[in-house]
């Protein structure tokens, strides 16, 4: 059964649709934010009532729209909330101009913690101010105290981290917090692929086509394929209750910046065969190196591959899921190596595989079968190039 999700009371009958954070087939829960309405100078964030999956969306960005206006419409889960109870919902709204939002952004700040002391609960700037000198001053005291702990030992120094990089901390320590990780380690021989990589390369230039394929976005594609064989690696666990598999294949890509990682998306990778998906992944990198990722470039992952690449000696790695993702694959240096060929030993390119999961929902079969099906691919990769 369907529910609806309409538009409360939030301070003037008629207010603007600025953006939409949800799309169908998304997974939400209560109080999470579905879209932001501008509200007189103050832009105000919608939120759920209830949790379960969106079916449809009524509404788009710059549409005009009323109080009790359809949004959309949710296939809810046993956790409902009535849907018009604005009495019940009214404190989740946050009532905050757009200079404020961006400061709170900067300053890695939940408005939500904070109480407004402007019209009709509006967050002002004074509010922002005496929220900082609060925590700054529990945050020095506890600092200080560290401090003093090891200076006593030789000189120290006090480095502020900035928001990347504290948001990576995060969100790094929510996925070892809530996943049961297990790490599979295997190696792929990828002497034919490289070889046929920088043959298509070679053509594509020939072309006058100025993209070039990588072996990470062979694996995108890869990995594309896979999850289409391997439904619960494409899921979500609900409450260790409910599997939610998703239907639609997004690859984020672990990218390391002088500030933290990022996780940019590739959107229905497996729509797109592998020229496509090296355009749109270097269009994503330039975006990176120019400060210019946009919000939606990094939602709507459903597994991650993390690229060490030759960037490191490293040749296995444990990499964290990416949380509420059940599963991530990690890529070492490829390295020659001899291999028994059951008369002599040949030198091949061999690439170490790392994949991590959560226990909770893939088993060890499960994970062998996953990589076995992934070196299978990696000895037809022509038929994914098409």
């Amino acid at each position: 059964m369907n529910l609806e999700i309409r538009l409360p009371n939030v301070g003037m009958d008629r207010v603007e649709v600025i953006e939409l954070l949800v799309k169908v087939g998304d997974y939400i829960n209560i109080n999470q934010t579905l879209l932001v309405v501008e509200v007189g100078k103050a832009m105000v964030e919608v939120p759920s009532q209830i949790s379960g999956t969106v079916q449809d969306i009524k509404v788009k960005v710059n549409d005009k729209i009323t109080t009790n206006c359809l949004l959309m419409l949710v296939k809810a889960n046993h956790d409902i909330l009535t849907t018009n109870n604005n009495n019940m919902i009214k404190n989740y709204y946050i009532y905050a101009s757009p200079i404020i939002r961006r400061l709170a952004y900067k300053l890695n700040i939940n408005l939500k913690n904070i109480v407004g002391t402007g019209r009709n609960g509006r967050i002002l700037r004074c509010d922002i101010d005496k929220f900082m000198q609060q925590i700054n001053h529990k945050t020095s005291d506890v600092s200080e105290s560290i401090v003093k702990q090891y200076s006593k030992y030789g000189n120290v120094k006090l480095i502020k981290l900035k928001h990347d990089k504290v948001s990576t901390i995060k969100q790094l320590s929510n996925s070892w917090k809530n996943i049961p990780h297990v790490t599979q380690f295997d190696e792929v021989d990828i002497t034919n692929i490289e070889e046929f990589r920088k043959n298509y390369n070679n053509k594509l230039i020939n072309q006058n086509i100025p993209i070039k394929i990588t072996l990470l976005t062979i694996f995108i594609k890869i990995i594309s394929v896979a999850l289409q064989e391997f439904p619960y690696f494409n899921s979500v666990l609900i409450d260790n209750k409910e599997l939610l598999l998703k239907k639609y294949i997004n690859i984020g890509i672990v990218v390391a910046t002088n500030t933290g990682l990022i996780v940019p998306v590739l959107h229905n990778v497996n729509n797109k065969n592998i020229l496509t998906v090296s355009y749109e992944l270097d269009t994503l990198l330039i975006k990176i190196r120019n400060n210019k990722l946009e919000l939606s470039n990094t939602k709507g992952s459903n597994f991650t591959i993390s690229n060490l690449g030759n960037n490191s000696s490293t040749t296995m790695f444990t990499p964290l899921v990416n949380f509420p993702e059940v599963a991530i694959l990690g890529l070492s240096k490829a390295r020659i190596m001899p291999i028994w060929n059951g008369n002599n030993f040949v030198p091949k390119l061999m690439l170490p595989l790392s994949l991590s999961y959560d226990h909770r929902v893939i088993n060890g079969l499960d994970s062998v079968n996953f990589i076995n099906f992934i070196k299978e691919l990696v000895l037809d990769i022509r038929n994914l190039v098409t």
